[in-house]
């Protein structure tokens, strides 16, 4: 017997599956409206959606396993036009599966209105195919094995964005309309200035300083807009070795902040200081000056290295906005002390390394004792 887990149960995952296929999904595979659901858990979903692990098993005794994602009651990530919904992530994952990228495939998804797909469990949700291996980066700098292969790691890091922004996406699925390229850097300053604006609470002298370098030193239009992953990280990638699968990184999780812009964002974005563990390596596995190379040897053209700074400033104001909500929405002290770290991590590094020194006018001091006023 399968136990219900949070209002998810064996007949509410039965219900997704029947009714949550679309057009731009695989087709239906009515056996899995009858499946066995076996081994059904929670896994820990971030803190935008919530996530359970279980297999379905047709009457031909095949298993499928899967991943159910439905969205939290309250995201950090918030709402807005490049914030994927469900079924616009599942028709993606399904896109890109079907292109050759190591990515899940969707094989459910629906918006959980009421008589709708989804309804059953009263918000959007996904379905996927739930692929092997771990997502922990702890192994990555830990594991002899993966220490001795960092550099086929990076190599591998590199080419997989790059051949995420190759991708050709059908244009519906991310909304239709492709930004211009003039204004991609603009919209993305005005929107992490308006959600830093509605989180006040998080609101620094560093991050104000950076907002207005950004706002000073914008970066130019990039050749062409592409599809971005939009929270590229090793921490959004499984790995493994020595467990039957292929050894390394394999798959790249988490898209639902996917959206089209200026490539340098998602490059920025992955060499972010919180991402580094400690290291001044790009996701761990790759020197910040040759993170960029790396990239331009995958992608074919050489990244703009001031636009780059550009980006990893915006980005780290960005991540600086996602810390704070998380750390306000978690419980647990030893959780949200990580996220308070991660802050302060985010502005010592824009302070230290990304933003001009703050130049404070020089200060007069007298050179000996008044020889004015009381000449007793």
């Amino acid at each position: 017997m399968t136990a219900v887990t949070h209002g998810v149960d064996a007949d509410v995952l039965r219900a997704l599956l029947a009714a949550g296929h679309n057009p731009a999904l695989a087709e239906a595979d009515p056996a899995l409206a009858e499946a066995d659901i076996l081994d059904l858990h929670p896994l820990k979903g971030g803190y935008s959606r919530e996530m359970w692990s279980f297999d379905a098993v047709t009457r031909d005794g095949v298993v499928h396993p899967l991943i159910l994602c439905a969205d939290s009651a309250a995201g950090v990530v918030g709402a807005g036009g490049q914030t994927l919904g469900r079924p616009a992530e599942a028709a993606l994952l399904h896109s890109l599966h079907t292109a050759g990228l190591p990515v899940p495939d969707a094989v459910a998804s629906g918006d959980g209105a009421t008589g709708g797909p989804g309804g059953e469990l009263g918000r959007p949700y996904l379905v996927m195919q739930r692929c092997s291996g771990t997502a922990a980066i702890g192994p990555l700098h830990r594991d002899p094995w993966y220490v001795r292969h960092r550099a086929q790691l990076a190599d591998w890091f590199a080419a997989t964005l790059a051949a995420i922004h190759a991708a050709d996406v059908p244009a519906d699925v991310l909304g239709g309309v492709r930004p211009d390229p003039a204004r991609v850097a603009g919209a993305e300053l005005a929107r992490w200035s308006g959600e830093l604006r509605a989180t006040p609470e998080a609101h620094t002298a560093v991050l104000d300083r950076a907002l207005g370098w950004l706002a000073a030193n914008p970066p130019p239009p990039p050749a062409r807009v592409t599809l971005l992953h939009g929270d590229y990280r090793t921490g959004n990638i499984l790995h493994g070795h020595g467990d039957g699968g292929p050894s390394g990184l394999r798959t790249v999780l988490d898209w639902e902040m996917a959206h089209v812009g200026d490539p340098l964002e998602d490059l920025a974005w992955a060499q972010l200081v919180c991402w580094r563990v400690g290291t001044d390596r790009a996701g761990g596995l790759v020197d910040l000056a040759r993170w960029p190379e790396l990239y331009g040897a995958a992608a074919g053209w050489a990244p703009d290295l001031a636009a780059l700074r550009w980006w990893e400033v915006l980005g780290s104001v960005k991540m600086a906005c996602l810390v704070w909500r998380a750390a306000e929405a978690v419980t647990a002290p030893a959780e949200r002390a990580l996220l308070e770290r991660l802050f302060a991590d985010l502005g010592a590094e824009l302070d230290r390394r990304l933003l001009p020194p703050v130049r404070h006018p020089p200060v007069r001091h007298p050179t000996g004792p008044s020889t004015q006023g009381d000449r007793r």
